[in-house]
């Protein structure tokens, strides 16, 4: 996956992925693709399949993966895919890949947006976000997994073949299909594991404290701001942040600031200084302290490695 060092933020565009002989794309908003047939080579591994810094996907993709491994970080949290898992990767995700076997095999379907993926029933769109969020890696039978492969067939066929004024909902059919599945399956797996019927309410509010972190990392670093929006006292609210993850809630804030930081600078768009401000940071001194606290580094020897 190429990574535009020249875009703020570091964005990921899926029109960056069409560089392979295998890729098909419908109408410059849904794009599939393989390597099926021949292996990812050493020098694009190295390119795109390692840690260089973080990027911001700016579409949805779905990835089928058929034999050997990934190591990747999605928002923070650390996932292993291998083969016979599905993950799902929503639009404004901010990952990076950590590691990937010369063998590693993949199908993605990527599109815009979750457009199609709309049912009639918004609930379980919900719902299958939330659960996401907990259990980002899916673990299909390798009868599942042959069924999510034809329906990528099939997509491959459909674009393929002479478009018709129902080319996109039967792409969409097929999308949908794979949701479902993927849901189901997940369903099952949460229940297996303990996590059937209500969530506690410690688990509720560990959730809801990630959801605000998210919207307000860029400007608060206090707990006693997240404390207040949950209507909490901040001692209460790190306790239940420490048993729920094992992690303070400082640590936490301090990770998405960071990883924000990182994608800034590397942007190549921006002065230590402008990221500072934009992290609201009181000067380029306080900033330069707090990323080299975390990172080992100081902001501008980062941005140069």
């Amino acid at each position: 996956m190429k990574q535009n060092r020249q875009q703020p933020f570091n964005k990921l565009e899926m029109m960056m992925l069409t560089d392979s002989d295998r890729s098909l794309v419908f109408k410059n908003e849904l794009m599939i693709d393989d390597n099926f047939d021949k292996p990812i080579s050493q020098e694009d591994r190295d390119k795109y399949m390692t840690s260089v810094y973080p990027f911001k996907l700016m579409f949805m993709m779905i990835i089928l993966c058929t034999k050997g491994y990934m190591r990747f970080r999605c928002n923070l949290q650390e996932h292993l895919v291998k083969a016979g898992n599905v993950i799902i990767l929503f639009p404004n995700s901010i990952g990076e890949c950590l590691e990937s076997s010369p063998d590693f095999q993949v199908a993605f379907i990527a599109c815009l947006d979750d457009s199609y993926a709309s049912e009639t029933n918004s609930s379980f769109s919900t719902k299958f976000r939330n659960q996401l969020a907990r259990q980002m890696v899916i673990s299909l039978t390798e009868e599942q997994m042959d069924e999510m492969l034809f329906f990528y067939r099939l997509m491959r066929k459909k674009i393929q073949a002479p478009h018709t004024e129902f080319t996109r909902e039967a792409l969409k059919g097929c999308m949908q299909v794979i949701l479902a599945d993927c849901y189901q399956e997940l369903s099952d797996m949460l229940q297996i594991s303990g996590k059937k019927g209500q969530e506690s309410r410690s688990q509720r509010l560990f959730q809801e404290f990630l959801k605000l972190v998210q919207r307000h990392y860029t400007q608060e670093r206090s707990i006693t701001f997240y404390a207040d929006a949950l209507y909490l006292t901040p001692k209460y609210l790190a306790q239940v942040i420490y048993s729920e993850s094992g992690r303070h809630a400082g640590e936490w804030i301090k990770d998405c600031v960071i990883l924000e930081a990182k994608v800034l600078l590397k942007s190549g768009k921006y002065t230590v200084q402008q990221v500072g401000d934009l992290l609201n940071f009181a000067n380029a001194s306080f900033f330069g302290k707090y990323f080299k606290a975390a990172v080992g580094c100081s902001p501008k020897q980062y941005q140069k490695s």
